[in-house]
Formats: C-alpha cells, structure tokens, sequence
C-alpha cells in the first residue's frame, strides 16, 4: 500500500540533485570537505503556505528555513509535491489529513465540497468504494442493502470509511484515485494543467488559473453541465473574443451548443450525471490544441 517513505524521497531527491536541476551555490562545502545547506532567510512569498514548503525541505535533508532549494520544489510536478507532503504525516494518514495536503497543495477544499455536497452526482460510487462503504458498515461487500444510505453520506465520510477499511494505509496515488471516484476531482489531471493556459472553476471554487489563461471551462455545481469559454487575455492576445472556427466545430460536434446570451458553449449530460472523466478529457483536449495553435499563430 504506502510506498512513499524512503523510495519516493530517494526518487525525488534523484531529480533535484541532478545536474540540470542543481544549482550553483545552493550547497557549500563545510572545512572538512562535507556539503552543509546554506543558511537563507525563509521566504513569505513561496509558492506554497509554510508547512508545505518545511515539510518538503526537511524530506530533503536540509533545514526547514533553508530556502536554497525553493525553486526546484516548486517547479516539481503537485502530484509529487502532495505525496513528499503526506510523508511527513507518517505511517498512518487519516482522511482529514489527505484533505488538508490537497488543501495546502493545490488550494482546492474537499470539505467545502463535501459539505455543500457539490459534484459528482453518482447513482452510485464505484464498486471498489460501494464495497468498502459496506464493510465499513459491518455489511457483506456484496450487501447492497445499505446503499442508498452510503449515496447520502456527506462525500467527506465516504472517504474518512473507505481509507478507515484500509489500514489508513493509502498511497498519494491511490488517494487521488479515490479523491476522483468521490468528489469527481481529478488531481492528477490538475497537476498536469497547472501551466497550461487554461483556466478550470469547479464546485463552486477555482481549480487552476493563471493571468495568462486563454480558455474557460466552468462546470455546474452538481458537475452535470460544462461551459466553455474565452478569456480577456485570449481577446488581447487574438484581437478578436471570438474563438477559432475549428475549436468551434469540435465543441459543437461533441454535443455543446452555443449560449448567445452568455456567449458561452455548453454542454449538459443527458444523463442527468457528472460529466464522465472521459468527456471531460477529450475537451481539454480541444483546447489545448486550440491553445498550441494560437501560441503557434500569435
């Protein structure tokens, strides 16, 4: 289950250390010929709040204020920024601790969703959850008896009782697998985004955004519809807010329609269920194509 300790640490400290991540100066030699980490003043303006960065730092082997490694561990990928974090939970991390590293991660807050029970609009979670959920209940993993009261659980629960059945023993991975089937947020699809031009509002809170964000894509707060948009800074960059002919054509043929009177496309699943990961995929997948074209073009 937990693999992160010493193996990912070892990975992680792999590629800082490397040559085209190292830094001149970010070690100095001590008299007897040993490296020891300088001594920086800790910056306020870090990329993220203090605990993180103390944490990943002390993963590192350097002082929790030195900050000659900053903007290495910033520039890391928040996937494994999240899972060097849970390390230094220790053995055992709880349900409200993974929140809190999203929280502190990639500033997106389960809770919130959980509580105003945004997202994922499911008949039901998927069957490795739904079985867990029974356990948890003291009830045969085949026993569907009980389901509908797991579907109205707050989504927080469902996690604290599926993480619970598992020995509080999960991977970064398998909890950002469990986050998605839950809470419908895809962290590993985020991490992957987080420079990409393209702004993301779901649940009621922003998800990725940047100055420079081209597209829009906002979804409901029951993630059953999905807007498209352009952005003010994809109108000075194109001299135009009317989006290119073919991304157009894309959407449209994908089942938007256009909103005249916001100016938006839309798309609403027919099902009446969160718009499935795999739809959700194939339009960022539009747009960052339509984003590399214009970065090409302009």
């Amino acid at each position: 289950m937990r693999k992160m300790g010493a193996v990912l640490q070892k990975m992680i400290l792999s590629v800082l250390f490397t040559g085209a991540f190292f830094s001149p100066g970010a070690l100095a030699v001590s008299a007897d010929g040993g490296a020891s980490s300088v001594n920086v003043q800790e910056a306020q303006d870090t990329k993220y709040d203090k605990h993180v960065m103390r944490s990943l730092r002390e993963s590192f082997g350097i002082s929790k204020h030195a900050t000659h490694l900053d903007g290495q561990i910033e520039a890391m990928p928040q996937v494994d920024v999240m899972d060097a974090y849970l390390g230094s939970f220790g053995k055992k991390v709880k349900g409200k601790e993974v929140r809190e590293a999203v929280q502190d991660v990639f500033d997106i807050d389960l809770d919130l969703i959980s509580e105003q029970n945004y997202g994922s609009k499911l008949s039901a979670y998927a069957p490795d959850v739904m079985e867990a959920l029974r356990v948890s209940l003291r009830l045969e993993p085949d026993d569907a008896s009980r389901d509908d009261f797991i579907m109205d659980l707050p989504k927080s629960e469902v996690m604290d009782r599926y993480i619970g059945v598992h020995g509080y023993d999960l991977t970064g991975a398998e909890s950002r697998i469990l986050i998605n089937q839950i809470f419908g947020v895809n962290l590993d699809g985020i991490s992957k985004l987080e420079h990409a031009q393209l702004g993301i509002s779901s649940k009621g809170q922003w998800i990725v955004r940047s100055e420079t964000d081209l597209f829009l894509i906002t979804s409901t707060l029951d993630d059953v519809g999905v807007y498209v948009e352009t952005t003010d800074y994809y109108e000075q960059v194109t001299g135009t807010d009317e989006m290119p002919e073919s991304l157009k054509d894309s959407l449209l043929s994908s089942g938007f329609v256009y909103d005249a009177a916001t100016d938006r496309y839309f798309y609403s699943n027919p099902t009446g269920e969160s718009v499935p990961d795999a739809f959700k995929g194939r339009t960022i997948g539009m747009l960052l194509g339509a984003i590399q074209q214009i970065n090409h073009n302009f």
